[in-house]
This record gives C-alpha cells, structure tokens and sequence, in this order.
C-alpha cells in the first residue's frame, strides 16, 4: 500500500511539473511575441504626441528597461496576482479577466457537454454498426463539421436562425435584458439562475447560449466522434473480445464491460485536447457573437496593442489546457493499472 502512494505521489508531481515548465515557456513566449508587435505608447498619446510626453509614458510603463527586467518583473507580479493595467480600458487585467472569464467558461463547458453527450455516442454507434449507413452518415458529419470553419458556421447559424427563422434571440449578449440577471454567485449564468429560481433568466441564458454553443462544439466534436469511434473498432476486432462473443457472452456486457473501458483512455486524451481547443476557439466564436467573454477581450487587446491582457489571457488558456492534460494523465493512471507499476 505504502509503495501504491509513494508512485501516485511521483507520478503527480512529475506531471505538476510538466505543467509548470510549459507554463513558463509559454509566458516567455508570448512575452516576447507581444513586445515585438509595436510600442503601445503611440496609441495612448494620440498622433499629436511630442518627444516629452512619450519619454515620459516610456518611463511610466517601464518599456525603457531591458527586455530581460520587464520580464522579471512581470513573472514577479504574476507570481502575487498582479497581471497589470490594461492599457486601454485603465482597468487592472485582473478585475477584466474575472469580469469576463465567467461567460468564457459557461461557453466552453456547454459546448463540452455537448461533445460529451453526442459525440461520445455517436462515434460508439459509427464503430458499433461498422459499415451501415449510420457509420458512413456519422462520417459524413464529422468530416463536414471539420471542414466547415467556426465563424463560418456560425455565420451561417446567425443568418438561419435569427434573420430568416427567428427562431433565437439576436446575437448581442447572455440575456434578452441585462437587468433581469441573477444575483452572482458563480458568474455562470445558467447556474446563478437556477439558484436564485429564476426560470425566466435561465431560459433567457441558455438561448443565447445555444448558437455559440454548437458553433464551438461543431469545429472540436469531429476529432472525438473519430476518435472514439476507430478506437472502438480497433478494440472490437481484437481476440480478447472476440473470445468472449464467440461462447455466447451477451454482446451488451462485451461492450460496455471491455470494450469501452479500455477505449477509456484515448477518448480521455482527445477530450483533455478538445478542452484546450475550445478555449483557444472562443476567441472567433465569440467575436462572432458578441459574447463578453475573454476571446472577445483578447481581440479587442490585440487591436490596440494592449500586451497584458494578451499576455494574461494565453496564460488562462495554457492553465485550463496543461490542467486538461493533467486531469486526463491522473484518470490514465487510475484506469490503466499498468502505469501503476512502472
């Protein structure tokens, strides 16, 4: 038992520091990329700037130190929770980041849910009737989905279902009226409406979330769906199961007894690298409908050279993908029992 802990434990700490080592060459990275872009200090002071007033933005916003003492000194503010001031809202990226990070989040895990629940199924039914016209058909859907571009669909979801058949509310926003939102408890407004009981304002959130909620669905559920499903097949074929059908076994108890959980762990994988997908899609997605969310701040930084939020929000983007990796590499360790003996 003693041994068991000892390799759960070094397996978690190696892991944790995977994490951490790709954390830090991402922020050197984007630091870096982002400083090359162009001087912000032109955008501030306008076009009837004078060489005193840009001397003294330069001195303000420390742009005259050496590359490498910006850099410490942001991973040192990083470190205690400061990501700076945004140059053009004049807020600190931290109160924009927890403004907006809610309606990131609320997107992404609905669009999961919704990979999870279709896509999952539908790959097992493609690999299950392998060769009908439900395999060739499920096929069919995720090669479309994969090939159709994000803002493209969702473009076409706009023109569809809001202005010919206004089936959904305009693309501008979570609710139909920002006075009638929930009392914030998580900031996600599905479940603030469902605390606070107010049927009106949850079913106004969840259809606004719908569109961009399978726009971003429908450019990740391809890889899953095949995934899962030439997963499936490979297990399906092989003599550990087709043994036990040849004595008669129930096909139901083959399936979901051993051939699903051994197809546990690639499915696992491609959803840890469905997750960081979604947050890095966001960014088109939410452009496309007005979703106050952190891609739509992203873009709107990147417009006006704005580095710390550009910084901040790749570095919240590499913490839910490295977390989404971590979270699979421990269930792979609880579902394979030979990575516990290693």
């Amino acid at each position: 038992m003693r041994g068991i802990i000892q390799r759960t434990a070094w397996y978690l700490l190696k892991r944790l520091g995977a994490v951490l080592l790709v954390l830090f060459g991402i922020s050197s990275v984007t630091f870096l990329v982002t400083r090359v872009l162009g001087n912000p200090v032109y955008l501030l002071v306008g076009h009837q700037q004078s060489p005193e007033i840009m001397d003294n933005m330069i001195q303000r916003m420390g742009l005259h130190r050496p590359l490498h003492e910006q850099y410490l000194g942001y991973l040192w503010s990083v470190l205690h929770g400061d990501l700076g001031i945004s140059r053009y809202t004049f807020r600190p990226v931290v109160d924009d980041i927890a403004l907006r990070l809610p309606a990131t989040l609320e997107l992404v895990l609905f669009a999961m849910a919704l990979i999870i629940l279709v896509g999952i199924p539908l790959g097992i039914l493609a690999a299950v009737r392998r060769g009908s016209w439900w395999d060739h058909s499920v096929q069919a859907i995720a090669q479309l989905g994969a090939s159709v571009p994000n803002f493209w669909f969702g473009l076409l979801l706009i023109f569809f279902l809001f202005f010919l058949l206004p089936a959904f509310p305009p693309p501008l926003g979570r609710l139909d009226d920002p006075g009638q939102a929930p009392p914030a408890f998580t900031g996600l407004l599905l479940v603030d409406s469902l605390l606070a009981g107010s049927f009106r304002s949850f079913i106004s959130a969840l259809w606004h979330l719908i569109l961009p909620g399978l726009t971003l669905a429908a450019g990740a559920a391809p890889a899953t769906i095949k995934i899962t499903r030439d997963t499936l097949i490979q297990i399906l074929t092989s003599d550990y199961i087709r043994t036990p059908l040849a004595y008669g076994v129930d096909r139901r108890t083959v399936y979901f007894r051993y051939a699903l959980k051994n197809a546990l762990v690639p499915v696992t994988t491609v959803l840890a690298m469905t997750m960081g997908f979604l947050m890095s899609g966001t960014v088109l997605v939410e452009t496309v409908f007005s979703w106050p969310g952190l891609g739509l701040y992203a873009v709107t930084a990147m417009n006006h050279f704005d580095y710390e939020p550009i910084i901040a929000v790749v570095l919240i983007s590499a913490v839910f993908y490295a977390g989404a990796y971590l979270i699979a590499d421990v269930l792979h360790f609880m579902i394979d029992p030979r990575l516990r003996v290693l």
